[in-house]
């Protein structure tokens, strides 16, 4: 088993030998471009780190959080071992971003895909995705008929669903979801609203000692109904809702979660993006520890149950 583990460590250290040679041949190599430039996504993209944030072409044995840069839209990927979960699609443009971002992690089936809630920057490219993979169990909130979306992106989601006979679920609070050491909450909605934002499905995932809450568009009413019912909310990590708008993450909620590291999904389109009454209260709980996909690029947070670390495609 020693000697197992040895060739392991050797055969880790000699991929990311080689992976960093490589890319330091092309950073030697550059005569026509002006070095100011130089983008240290390139050097990202060159290492493969988001195809293997450990360094290693082994199965990772922790929960990686990949959050990745789909702009002011959600689209989060999950990976433990063998198990693959996504939550959210994007918007539909960049057209192809998240297909192409799960290819690139080798993914070939989806255990868990979940829709938080209809709002186009949430499944923009959900079809995508069902058309190329095939999916185990496809989740979305239960959102009363007088406020379900008629529009062309929510209608071809529910076709390609149709056409590729996946097993689609509608889900409140109280669902539960295991996948070997991944243990997956539905904390919300608790009750029906008109606001389609306030049914977004809110996800407190585990694995061993460490907390992701995952709160889609959830708003500051969603948000108190999940503290009035008692369930836990307590995380380690916190995916700000509604992309850091001041519609959300409330003092008293964020109080209750406690996290120390937040991540924000936005696009600084405009002044105020994300809210900085919002980024000040977090602050207060995570110090430096908050991540923006508008400044980091793709996020990467992985945990062995124990410790946590990240990873950013820009530095």
């Amino acid at each position: 088993m020693k000697n197992n583990l040895k060739i392991k460590k050797l055969k880790n250290l000699t991929y990311f030998l080689v992976k960093f040679s490589i890319a330091l041949v092309a950073l030697i190599g550059i005569t026509n471009e002006d070095f100011a430039t130089w983008k240290w996504s390139k050097i990202f993209n060159d290492l493969d780190i988001s195809n293997s944030s450990n360094f290693s072409d082994d199965i990772f044995e922790g929960l990686e959080a990949h959050f990745i840069n789909v702009g002011k839209a959600d689209a989060i990927y999950l990976k433990s071992g063998e198990k693959n979960i996504l939550v959210d699609s994007g918007d539909k443009e960049p057209h192809g971003v998240v297909v192409s971002y799960l290819k690139k992690q080798n993914v070939q089936k989806l255990d868990l895909v979940v829709a938080t809630h209809p709002h186009r920057d949430h499944i923009g490219q959900m079809s995508d995705v069902i058309e190329n993979f095939k999916i185990d169990t496809f989740i979305e909130p239960n959102i009363p008929s007088e406020v379900t979306p008629v529009t062309v992106t929510y209608e071809g989601m529910l076709k390609s669903l149709r056409n590729k006979n996946v097993n689609a679920r509608l889900v409140r609070s109280g669902e539960h979801f295991e996948f070997d050491s991944v243990k997956i909450d539905v904390i919300g909605p608790v009750s029906p609203s008109d606001n389609i934002n306030n049914n977004s499905i809110v996800l407190r995932i585990t694995y061993k000692s460490v907390s992701f809450l995952l709160t889609g568009d959830a708003e500051k009413a969603e948000e108190s109904e999940i503290l009035k019912s008692g369930q836990n909310v307590k995380s380690d990590v916190l995916k700000v809702g509604h992309h850091g708008s001041n519609t959300s993450t409330s003092a008293k909620f964020l109080t209750a979660v406690a996290p120390k590291y937040a991540v924000i999904s936005v696009l600084s389109d405009k002044p105020g993006s994300p809210a900085a009454a919002v980024v000040k209260r977090l602050e207060k709980f995570c110090g430096k520890n908050i991540y923006r996909t508008d400044q980091s690029g793709t996020i990467i947070i992985s945990t062995n149950g124990e410790e946590i670390s990240v990873k950013t495609e820009k530095q």
